[in-house]
């Protein structure tokens, strides 16, 4: 059993770790959530409807200017570094703003970063709470700061098709972790 914990919708968040929760729950794949998702076409749906096909999933925020654009170059470059059987391999970027990034602001952002949406899908959830239980089950960290930014880990999560966290890599750097390469080569070749 994969233990991803999942922080109850409304817990208090202290600084930089992760959401505090007096109950968390394991689960075998993240593919439970039930949590609505919104994608930049305004089309409603919730992890399970990605499942089938191995997924890279990480969460950004449209406004951001350091990590968020190094992340989204890593992830064309590291399905880029797949070949052809990066085709078989969809991304999901969860945005962690949901009061600014919305439909339209996740197209043009898309559309800005030449992301095909065929393969890429760029979502937001309704509220807050949404985005911090998102952000538990993938053990992504932020915290909104004062001046607008949000400070947040840079994680990349690899699902296989059922769900099941197969592998991650939270290295910042344009160019794709070698290792996290083979590890997503060998799940979308099964």
């Amino acid at each position: 059993m994969i233990a991803s914990t999942i922080a109850l919708a409304g817990a208090a968040h202290a600084g930089p770790a992760a959401p505090v929760g007096a109950a968390a729950t394991a689960i075998d794949s993240l593919y439970q959530l039930t949590t609505p998702l919104t994608d930049a076409a305004g089309q409603h749906f919730t992890l399970r409807d990605m499942a089938g096909a191995p997924l890279l999933v990480t969460m950004f925020y449209g406004n951001c200017h350091s990590a968020c654009p190094i992340v989204i170059e890593t992830l064309k470059r590291t399905v880029g570094a797949l070949g052809a059987n990066g085709k078989h391999l969809r991304v999901l970027l969860i945005s962690l703003d949901p009061q600014r990034d919305n439909p339209k602001s996740l197209a043009m952002l898309a559309h800005m970063q030449q992301l095909d949406a065929s393969q890429y899908r760029l979502a937001v959830a309704a509220n807050d709470n949404d985005t911090r239980l998102l952000a538990a089950a993938l053990n992504i960290r932020y915290r909104a700061l004062d001046n607008g930014e949000i400070n947040h880990t840079t994680r990349i999560v690899l699902l296989d098709h059922n769900g099941s966290v197969q592998a991650d890599s939270t290295r910042l750097e344009v160019e794709p972790d070698p290792a996290f390469v083979k590890q997503i080569a060998a799940i979308v070749k099964r």
